[in-house]
């Protein structure tokens, strides 16, 4: 059985029980092929009402946590048959609106925090960058990687010694880990992104604020990039989605 929903934050309820169930999966309570109970059950289990149980179960849909087989029910499915980057694709198409503005905001703080950090960053900041960065390289696991990535970007914001910016940036970070979930998930996204994270801190290091801001917008690209990438792909794309110019990000 799934435990009820305890603690709340400033994630959606959906968001919440989506993790939850996630979290299950992982640890082996709910098994792969395993049926879920009905709805009605299961929201009962977890306290929840029955529109952010549904909002949950598809979400999990989109992530391939789990499939809806027609007059049979709700199953968990199997984790070798998840094709993480098809997952990605369906997700990025389902929430096409909400990922793009996402990304355009984390490029509008980050980009300016990694400025400011060139001139304000500390000693402790900096060995708290390399330590999470060293920590996101080294990670095993989807878990481990969203947790080291989502310190790391914290840690950036961090340095720039503007709260209302790091206070603008804790806002986004619960709406961000099912896109770094299933994005870390793809082959070779991991050490892509230790990588670019290497540049910036090297950008900072160098207290060059132009070159800093510069690598910010790479890095965040790729993940503009990947979500343009699944969206063209994906039959889920019914309706063009918002571009951005990256012209606009780049420092002159």
């Amino acid at each position: 059985m799934i435990g009820p929903i305890a603690d709340r934050d400033r994630r959606t309820l959906s968001d919440i029980i989506a993790e939850q169930i996630y979290a299950a999966v992982q640890a082996g309570t709910l098994a792969p092929g395993e049926q879920l109970p009905i709805e009605t059950e299961l929201a009962r289990q977890l306290g929840v009402g029955r529109t952010s149980l549904r909002e949950a179960i598809q979400k999990l849909r989109a992530m391939g946590v789990i499939e809806v087989r027609k007059g049979l029910g709700t199953f968990i499915v199997d984790s070798s048959r998840i094709d993480p980057v098809h997952s990605f694709a369906q997700w990025a198409a389902e929430n096409k609106f909400e990922v793009t503005e996402l990304i355009e905001t984390r490029l509008a703080v980050e980009t300016t925090a990694a400025g400011l950090a060139c001139e304000r960053a500390t000693e402790t900041d900096l060995a708290r960058l390399r330590e999470a960065n060293n920590s996101h390289r080294n990670a095993v696991g989807v878990d481990d990687l969203v947790k080291y990535d989502e310190e790391f970007h914290g840690a950036l914001v961090s340095a720039s010694h503007n709260s209302l910016l790091t206070r603008m940036y804790s806002m986004l970070v619960p709406s961000l880990r099912e896109f770094r979930r299933l994005s870390l998930a793809i082959p070779a996204s991991a050490s892509r992104s230790s990588k670019s994270h290497e540049e910036i801190i090297d950008a900072i290091e160098a207290r060059d604020p132009i070159r800093s801001r510069n690598e910010t917008v790479k890095h965040l690209w790729t993940l503009y990039g990947a979500v343009a990438g699944a969206l063209a792909e994906s039959p889920a794309a019914s309706h063009p989605t918002k571009t951005a110019d990256r012209r606009v990000w780049l420092p002159r």
